[in-house]
């Protein structure tokens, strides 16, 4: 078993109401549990959380929380936060203890907790909700397997640090077909950020300001107003995106507050606050998109914008995607779920192959957006619901 260092409780640590579970005489595979985290955390923990552990004990008189315990009556794996899970095996009435605990992906304690329940011979199921936990992951060179929960080194077996594992704990690697713009925010200082994808023609960005930001060792934070654009026409996105008629925009970001507007520009293909090809942006607590189509009103702005819904923006680490498909459908995910979906009428063919692609601003200066900047990628195609769910997977 895997010791976690440093453990501090943050908030109450984890209710369960036992609704009846069923029991020996079931013909079910045993009792059924639900997870969710308290409603105050459920953003803070939906980022980091890839994997909940959940276990029957004896009693919680002798579980030391953020660690697993040993021995347990019966356990169950779920991911994320409404999964269902069973136990999987036949249970005498009585009472337990019911122990959470859930990891990020660098098999951090985030979440975890201990109730006592009782187990009877009324169907139901166990509903967990977690209350948030700090604690120390994987110390280097070690990494993250999310298949088991635990550290190792090397890479057999094992999870990268950003993802949340693949089939026998490999690492989820990112969806590459299509790609034709990434940036990674990794440079660790400099004035350009490098376009990442290998696709000619690189697009890299110059930060017109950089006392504004503040690099570190894998993102980026605009601290103040500050523009980070190609300069030169972004040519290749409008060829791709013409050809195929389809786009992915895709941004790993943490918002300074939820609060800015205008919407706030993230990352737009643009020429002022009127005119544009694309655009992903924050509006106080949603997230918004533009996408020029020949068929709306307002074309040339990429209208009508379309918004997740309220809330969703927050300043918490955050997977955000809207695609465009060839048939004018449209979707906004947000960390891997989808919030909103659109049809957009017409085609292409308007789109302005002289803009630059301009991110945290736009490309006027009048749209400034403040936050961590960790990954922006485009693609020529529309991802579906199971390649964002693999980005997400994936870590920035």
């Amino acid at each position: 078993m895997r010791t976690q260092r440093r453990i501090s409780l943050l908030f109450a640590v984890l209710w369960a109401a036992a609704l009846g579970a069923g029991c020996s005489s079931s013909s079910g595979g045993g009792p059924s549990v639900e997870v969710f985290f308290d409603s105050n955390l459920a953003r803070a923990a939906r980022e980091s959380a890839v994997r909940v552990e959940l276990y029957l004990v004896e009693s919680c008189a002798g579980v030391s929380l953020g660690d697993r315990p040993v021995p347990d009556v019966a356990s169950v794996t779920v991911i994320r936060d409404g999964e269902t899970g069973s136990f999987g095996s036949s249970l005498t009435n009585g009472s337990f203890g019911l122990y959470g605990v859930a990891q990020d992906a660098n098999c951090a304690v985030v979440a975890a907790g201990c109730v006592p329940v009782t187990i009877d011979d009324s169907t139901g199921t166990l509903a967990v909700t977690l209350g948030s936990f700090s604690g120390e992951g994987c110390p280097a060179p070690e990494v993250c397997s999310i298949e088991t929960g635990n550290c190792g080194v090397g890479s057999g077996g094992t999870g990268g640090a950003g993802g949340a594992g693949g089939a026998g704990g490999q690492p989820v690697t990112r969806v590459e077909a299509g790609l034709i713009a990434l940036y990674e925010f990794d440079e660790g200082g400099g004035t350009t950020v490098a376009d990442q994808s290998g696709v000619s023609p690189s697009h890299d960005l110059t930060i017109a300001d950089p006392r504004n930001v503040t690099w570190s060792t894998d993102h980026l934070s605009v601290d103040s107003a500050t523009i980070f654009s190609t300069g030169s026409p972004a040519t290749k996105i409008v060829s791709r995106a013409q050809a195929s008629g389809a786009l992915t925009m895709e941004a790993w970001i943490k918002p300074a507050n939820d609060t800015q507007a205008g919407p706030a520009r993230i990352v737009s293909m643009s020429l002022d606050p009127q005119v544009r090809n694309f655009m992903l942006g924050q509006e106080a607590d949603t997230y918004a998109a533009r996408f020029r189509a020949d068929g709306e009103a307002d074309w040339d702005n990429g209208s009508p914008t379309i918004f997740t819904t309220a809330g969703t923006a927050a300043p918490l680490l955050t997977h955000v995607v809207h695609t465009h498909a060839a048939d004018g459908s449209e979707v906004l995910y947000v960390d891997g779920v989808e919030d909103t979906a659109f049809a957009r009428t017409g085609g292409l063919s308007q789109w302005d192959a002289t803009y630059p692609l301009v991110v945290a601003n736009e490309a006027t200066g009048d749209r400034d957006w403040l936050g961590e900047l960790h990954l922006i990628a485009i693609y020529d195609r529309a991802l579906d619901a199971s390649e964002v769910d693999q980005n997400f997977a994936a870590g920035p």
